[in-house]
């Protein structure tokens, strides 16, 4: 299930031209993007069902785990023609827009503030009620916590191979 909620931010845009038409170029560009997780068309979703910014777009990753939604969204637009090639047919410029998000789903916040507990309690049974070593204990549970609940990096790393990959086309 797509979290709707999930703000979709501007990853990059590429220019790059190929010979090849509108089809082939997307197919390709979902071909690059299956690698890193599943990638539906147009056809295969609703535009009630993905987030808000994302709306229009051609290809959309869901990239999701049990504790952190993440998406990738493209949008392929044709930039029109720049010339020919020597065997007559026209080269096409295409622009690339690639949008990215993630967002910690409910599981994983109540999880990791849960382990913040559950540190702090450890700190507490350990040390015979001194104060100091619980609030070490839960300043680890806390500094564990703020690591998993924050941004994804992985999904930003994602976006930029993809906009790489895109750079180096034919």
């Amino acid at each position: 299930m797509i979290d709707k909620g999930t703000f979709m931010m501007d990853a990059g845009m590429r220019l790059f031209e190929s010979e090849k038409p509108y089809g082939i170029v997307l197919g390709g560009i979902k071909n690059e993007m299956a690698g890193f997780g599943k990638v539906l068309r147009t056809t295969e979703f609703s535009e009630e069902d993905i987030p808000e910014l994302s709306k229009g777009c051609d290809l959309f990753m869901d990239r999701s785990t049990r504790y952190k939604s993440k998406y990738i969204s493209c949008s392929l637009e044709d930039a029109g023609t720049v010339g020919r090639t020597a065997d007559g047919e026209e080269i096409h410029r295409y622009a690339a827009l690639v949008k990215e998000g993630n967002k910690n789903t409910n599981v994983g916040v109540y999880v990791h503030l849960s382990l913040i507990i559950i540190w702090a309690m450890l700190g507490w049974f350990i040390s015979d009620a001194n104060a100091w070593v619980t609030l070490a204990f839960a300043a680890v549970g806390v500094l564990g916590a703020w690591f998993q609940l924050r941004p994804s990096k992985d999904n930003a790393r994602v976006a930029r191979n993809l906009l790489k990959a895109l750079n180096d086309a034919k």
